[in-house]
């Protein structure tokens, strides 16, 4: 490998593409990462897109990205179900993989995805931007420190959105309410960011138990509704997390609340409040950051290939969040708490 990391995006949806935006973050700083091509076997589309975006070398099929020997990694921006073959096959390229979130269906697909990366001496990204928030830091730091509240005695997280109407997408992204790509609703397409948020603020999860409930307005009956989870945390603390395609939380209304024997902290993703004893309540912006959580996200990409193994989405974490969620729905099934360890062993 040169001196940049050379990047294949296979896919050139709407993920694809903000990838595409987030290297382009990443040269205007000097950071090594350049996109070398785009995969995509819509030929219109490929021409289009690759002539806006100023990239000269486009294939129609991953094979051909595969033998190019320019290619040193290769992101997988496709739907949900094509993440696993994909992601083995360029593994098994000798290619450094980064997937979109979930970067798979269900655990056993990700622990072939990572089985796939270890014997081929290549390294194995997932593509989650909510762990470089600059919230999810700033409260990951408020757990981790105690300042301003105190230790933790609980928290809530509330999370969701209300689709105009169906709950569908439109164009290109209509796959992600079809089931069968992939599309599996709010529980594992949002939540799944939601997870990897809890997990990066909190630590691990030991347990989970999650209902689910729907209005008689929620059309899809074939998707899930709202999911109310309550999480016990390998350090005993208790997280409450409602994830809804029902409601819209606007204002304050969703995000963190956590809860100290000093005091309390309210986030959300655009400002947070302390409240407290002797504390100023009136909401606080975040510090800047100079790059998108996206771009942030591709620099620990090429950190991680660089042999940095304290980013925080490799391979293997993500498997944890995917754990936690495919612990959550198997707890709807059955109606009972489920342990994640003992569920899904050490992973």
């Amino acid at each position: 490998m040169g001196d940049s990391v050379r990047l294949a995006i296979v896919g050139v949806g709407w993920a694809g593409l903000r990838h595409s935006q987030a290297v382009a973050e990443l040269r205007t700083v000097g950071e090594p990462v350049v996109v070398d091509c785009f995969v995509e076997p819509d030929k219109e589309r490929l021409a289009e897109i690759a002539a806006e975006h100023d990239v000269t070398k486009s294939y129609t099929s991953l094979d051909d990205a595969l033998s190019d020997p320019n290619v040193d990694a290769v992101d997988i921006a496709t739907p949900h179900a094509l993440h696993e073959p994909m992601t083995i096959q360029s593994l098994e390229a000798g290619k450094h993989v980064i997937v979109e979130k979930p970067m798979a269906m269900n655990v056993d697909e990700a622990s072939r995805m990572v089985a796939a990366a270890e014997a081929n001496g290549m390294k194995l990204f997932v593509g989650e931007n909510h762990s470089y928030e600059p919230y999810i830091e700033f409260l990951r730091e408020v757990v981790t420190s105690g300042t301003p509240i105190g230790d933790v005695t609980t928290a809530s997280v509330v999370t969701g959105f209300r689709p105009k109407g169906r709950y569908e997408y439109a164009g290109r992204r209509a796959w992600l309410a079809e089931p069968e790509l992939g599309g599996t609703g709010t529980w594992m397409l949002h939540g799944i960011h939601t997870m990897a948020g809890v997990r990066r603020v909190f630590g691990e999860v030991a347990r989970i138990y999650v209902q689910e409930h729907k209005t008689e307005s929620f059309e899809r009956r074939d998707m899930e509704g709202t999911m109310s989870a309550l999480l016990t945390m390998d350090s005993g603390l208790n997280v409450s997390v409602v994830q809804s395609p029902e409601t819209r939380f606007r204002g304050n209304s969703g995000g963190y609340l956590i809860h100290g024997e000093l005091g309390s902290v309210r986030a959300t993703a655009s400002n947070y409040e302390i409240i407290a004893e002797d504390e100023d309540e009136a909401p606080r912006p975040y510090p800047k950051s100079s790059l998108s959580s996206y771009a942030l996200e591709f620099k620990a990409f090429a950190d991680y290939i660089g042999g940095d193994k304290s980013v925080a989405t490799t391979g293997y974490s993500e498997r944890r969040t995917l754990a936690v969620i495919q612990a959550g729905i198997e707890s709807v099934a059955l109606g009972r708490v489920i342990d994640v360890r003992e569920r899904f062993g050490a992973l």
